[in-house]
Formats: structure tokens, C-alpha cells, sequence
């Protein structure tokens, strides 16, 4: 099963604590009556997420299927000739 669920399993945790939490605001129809705090909330909780699993999991450590090669520098752009 660690070859199909790539992460920690606090990563999966986090995805199961926000699919639960957006059930929630959307059954208060929170997106309809109080749109300027939905989307507060729901960039506020992208971010910590992110930063969760950014600063949570260690360099060389595998979370997605194909590996992230780090380039150093910009491929040339093409010319028109």
C-alpha cells in the first residue's frame, strides 16, 4: 500500500480533515451567505496546508509518482528565424 499512497499518513489526513470540512461549509451554505469569509477561510486553509506538507516532509523524500528533477537554470527560448 506505500507505493499507492505516496505521503505520510498525516498528509492523507489533511486531505480527509479538508474534504470534511468543506462538506461542512457547504451544507451551512457558507459559499452563499457569507462569500468574502469563505474564500478567507478557504485560502487561509490552502495555505496552511501547503505549509504543512512543504516544511513537514523531509528533502529526498518521495510524494509524488514521478520524480522532480531540480534544474538549474531556464531552458533557451526559441527564436523565429
Amino acid at each position: 500500500m506505500g507505493q499507492v499512497f505516496l505521503g505520510k499518513w498525516w498528509h492523507w489526513l489533511i486531505l480527509v480533515v479538508a474534504i470534511g470540512l468543506l462538506w461542512k461549509v457547504g451544507n451551512t451554505k457558507l459559499h452563499v451567505i457569507e462569500f468574502n469569509t469563505f474564500i478567507m477561510l478557504l485560502l487561509a486553509g490552502t495555505v496552511a496546508s501547503l505549509l504543512l506538507i512543504i516544511f513537514g516532509t523531509r528533502r529526498g523524500v518521495q510524494v509524488t509518482r514521478d520524480p522532480l528533477d531540480e534544474v538549474d537554470e531556464d531552458p533557451p527560448m526559441p527564436t523565429a528565424d
